[in-house]
């Protein structure tokens, strides 16, 4: 859908064939896409793990990470992290020294997917009994859940556990749900900061929280953007906020991959697309104008405002933020902001929940819980939306219970939002995959080529000397000892990548058309 009322004047538009415009712009409004986007589970065991445990296969698993630790800390504190690989895994794990709690003290990785926190002993109940702290904690990451799906995610996670568990000889008593982020993204708002405005919120919500914090962003000579709304504390049983998703991904540098699943899923259109990417790889959401004129530059036709736009680009001609944001709107659409409505649910207020048996997980043992909880998911998400908190159609409301009214129209589609389990389509995740691979590429190359022209800058001065000589200056100026620290770099961040993630890149990968020369000797160095 275009909307003709909102991008007919710009000079993009009028340039544009219907055939382009579609390409370009159509994408469908009033969207919205639920996930469950981070999830923690809890493991508890049936060994004996407090403090003075005698179980000999608590006593194993003990040594095992003080081995681990032994190790790190002698050998290989450069690296920060030690292979783990027991029969059965997918891929090796990585061991980092931990600090949570007070308890969890040790943490195996798997890069990007999940983590697996661990400790080495538990206090006793209150009556001196076994303990009731669960052992393990696993974080499911949102990348494998916004790609498989939280059902899968948790199967993949769950069977690492079980195999660490056998490793050791230690029984698993129960796993359950721990922290839960379900999760709202939408298109809905075209103008958030008019519905987000403080007095209209507050007389929308309808909530048993005593505030909500607010906070804002400059956008402009006059205007304001909402960048974020909360209800609660992050460490209380509930915490919801509402805040602006696609400004977080550009302004934080990672998640580059939810481009690739809001065009997917027609959250966002192709411009938007082109735009976003902008200013992701500025890292900059104040570039967004400079994407939008950078687009104009791109496919634009008028002669005049693509001179005008290359002379902002490269820098020959200086505007404030006011004159830019008038010129990107007069030559193209404003972009379509993808807002997160989002409902952290810690175990505190899940363990209330009385969950219905839709199906029979009796199969399941000792994970029946989780299995369960997620069966009860359409009734857990009405729950939250309509009890815990809402947003009601103030002109609805005829008297001064607010409760009484009906949701407003942007909260009335959130409720009826389709939940899935996993909202990319199995074609979809390699191309997922392979763009964010590419963006990481590209984002990382990007610093690194600046880093280097500010290196040649700071060894030579100011100099008139092309930036190919800057690169091979940096070259030039490693010694051994800077190969050798670069060689331990390389082996810690292969422990910070997801191997599954980085898999055929030598088929797509380009040869390099570089050789570096010693002029001394005439030595290639490859």
């Amino acid at each position: 859908m275009i909307d003709k009322k909102i991008i007919g004047n710009t000079q993009i538009f009028k340039e544009f064939s219907l055939e382009d415009s579609l390409y370009w712009f159509d994408f469908k409004r009033e969207k919205f896409l639920h996930n469950i986007d981070t999830f923690y589970f809890s493991v508890k065991f049936q060994n004996d793990f407090r403090f003075d445990s005698d179980d000999d296969s608590v006593l194993k698993f003990r040594k095992f990470f003080e081995q681990k630790v032994s190790k790190l800390n002698k050998y290989d504190s450069f690296n920060g992290a030690l292979d783990v690989f027991f029969e059965g895994f997918v891929n090796t794990l990585f061991f980092r020294p931990f600090s949570y709690g007070g308890y969890y003290k040790y943490c195996l990785e798997c890069p990007e997917y999940f983590d697996f926190f661990f400790a080495p002993s538990v206090p006793c109940a209150s009556d001196g009994g076994e303990s009731v702290t669960p052992e393990c904690i696993v974080q499911i990451r949102s990348y494998p859940l916004w790609l498989f799906g939280v059902v899968k995610c948790f199967e993949m996670a769950l069977n690492y556990v079980e195999i660490i568990a056998s490793e050791f000889g230690l029984s698993i008593d129960k796993v359950e749900e721990n922290r839960t982020d379900f999760c709202w993204h939408s298109n809905y708002l075209r103008n958030p900061e008019k519905f987000f405005t403080p007095e209209k919120f507050y007389k929308m919500r309808v909530d048993r929280f005593n505030s909500a914090s607010y906070h804002t962003a400059k956008v402009g000579r006059n205007d304001f953007e909402i960048d974020y709304v909360s209800m609660g504390k992050r460490s209380e049983k509930l915490f919801i906020r509402i805040y602006l998703k696609s400004k977080e991904v550009v302004e934080k540098g990672y998640k580059d991959w939810f481009f690739k699943i809001w065009l997917f899923n027609n959250l966002i259109n192709r411009y938007d697309f082109f735009v976003y990417e902008y200013a992701f790889k500025k890292h900059s959401w104040s570039s967004m104008d400079l994407g939008r004129l950078q687009f104009y530059y791109d496919y634009g036709s008028d002669a005049s405002y693509r001179l005008e736009c290359s002379d902002i680009l490269e820098g020959r001609k200086t505007v404030n933020t006011q004159e830019l944001k008038n010129l990107a709107d007069k030559l193209t659409p404003k972009v379509n902001l993808i807002m997160n409505v989002e409902y952290q649910v810690m175990r505190k207020h899940s363990k209330s929940y009385v969950l219905l048996p839709r199906f029979d997980n009796t199969s399941k043992g000792y994970s029946k819980r989780v299995y369960d909880f997620f069966d009860n998911r359409a009734l857990i998400t009405d729950y939250l939306t309509s009890k815990c908190f809402r947003l009601v159609d103030i002109d609805s409301v005829s008297d001064s219970n607010k409760s009484r009214a009906p949701d407003c129209k942007f909260w009335e589609r959130l409720r009826h939002t389709k939940l899935v389990d996993s909202p990319t389509l199995p074609d979809n995740i390699k191309l997922v995959r392979e763009y964010h691979r590419k963006m990481s590429a590209e984002f990382v190359k990007e610093s690194a080529l600046k880093s280097i022209v500010t290196l040649g800058l700071y060894e030579r001065g100011f100099n008139s000397d092309s930036a190919i000589v800057d690169c091979f200056d940096f070259i030039n100026m490693l010694n051994d000892n800077d190969i050798y620290n670069l060689s331990r770099f390389k082996q810690k961040k292969i422990k910070q990548l997801n191997e599954d993630e980085l898999l055929d890149v030598h088929k797509i990968s380009k040869n390099s058309s570089y050789s570096i020369v010693i002029n001394e000797s005439g030595e290639v160095i490859s």
